[in-house]
């Protein structure tokens, strides 16, 4: 399972947002779909579905869902899928609610760094088993070089299979 780091944010400052809850199997964030808030786990254990292939399962109290469409300004790339019965605290305006609360954004920051760092780390790992390779697999280091400089651009996203 994945354990999407706990951050120092003090749970309880999400008390003012309201609470929702999801049974078994259903959909909470749907890929490709309009983003209609971002949720805050109190509890259960959901997937997190990308293009059909399940790439995390989360259980951490606090994890937070939606917020990269929120601040890329993009459908959700992913789907967030319950699990087991579970319950959130949900944010309808994150923008409002991240200024009235920085000590949740702060929270998210927390939690978008952390996984960059993991992925960081697993791309470095990536680096080194191939540095030797003199077929296409060789240039995943220019490739993962120019994916680490590249400028963001705000570039509709292709839905998959185009």
């Amino acid at each position: 399972m994945f354990n999407p780091f706990p951050s120092s944010m003090d749970l309880s400052r999400l008390q003012s947002l309201p609470l929702v809850s999801f049974a078994a199997a259903q959909v909470v964030i749907a890929e490709l779909q309009p983003l209609q808030g971002i949720y805050f786990l109190e509890s259960g254990e959901v997937e997190v579905i990308k293009e059909g292939v399940a790439i995390a399962e989360i259980y951490e109290p606090g994890a937070v869902f939606g917020e990269m469409s929120c601040l890329l300004h993009t459908a959700p790339t992913a789907t967030v899928r319950t699990i087991t019965a579970c319950t959130f605290r949900y944010a309808a305006d994150p923008v409002l609610f991240f200024r009235e609360h920085p000590d949740g954004a702060l929270h998210v920051a927390e939690i978008l760094a952390r996984r960059l760092d993991s992925l960081n780390r697993y791309l470095v790992d990536i680096k080194r088993q191939f540095e030797d390779r003199a077929d296409h697999l060789g240039m995943i280091d220019e490739v993962l070089d120019s994916l680490m400089h590249k400028h963001p651009r705000n570039i509709p996203r292709r839905p998959a299979g185009d």
